[in-house]
């Protein structure tokens, strides 16, 4: 998934909003550290999630021959959830 760094900040800052508005989370440090280090991680996450989205296209394109016919987005969509849930990575 692609997602541009300004919606990201965004995204973060509605959940930091929501956890300290609703009592979720009571913080010794200011909003923005909260924001930034919740940037972090969904950029992390986005990025695990295309390196296992480009290595479900080689093992793909390995096998292309023998899938002649099939839905290629389908066939790298169910390689991405087997390597997904044999590393424990949820998509």
């Amino acid at each position: 998934m692609r997602i541009r760094e300004g919606e990201l900040q965004t995204l973060a800052a509605a959940i930091v909003r929501a956890l300290l508005k609703d009592g979720f989370v009571r913080s010794t440090r200011e909003p923005a550290v909260l924001q930034r280090r919740i940037v972090e991680l969904i950029a992390h996450n986005l990025e695990e999630e295309r390196a296992l989205e480009e290595e479900a296209e080689r093992l793909a394109q390995g096998h292309a021959r023998q899938m002649a016919g099939m839905d290629q987005r389908k066939i790298i969509q169910g390689i991405m959830e087997r390597l997904a849930r044999e590393r424990g990575f949820s998509l």
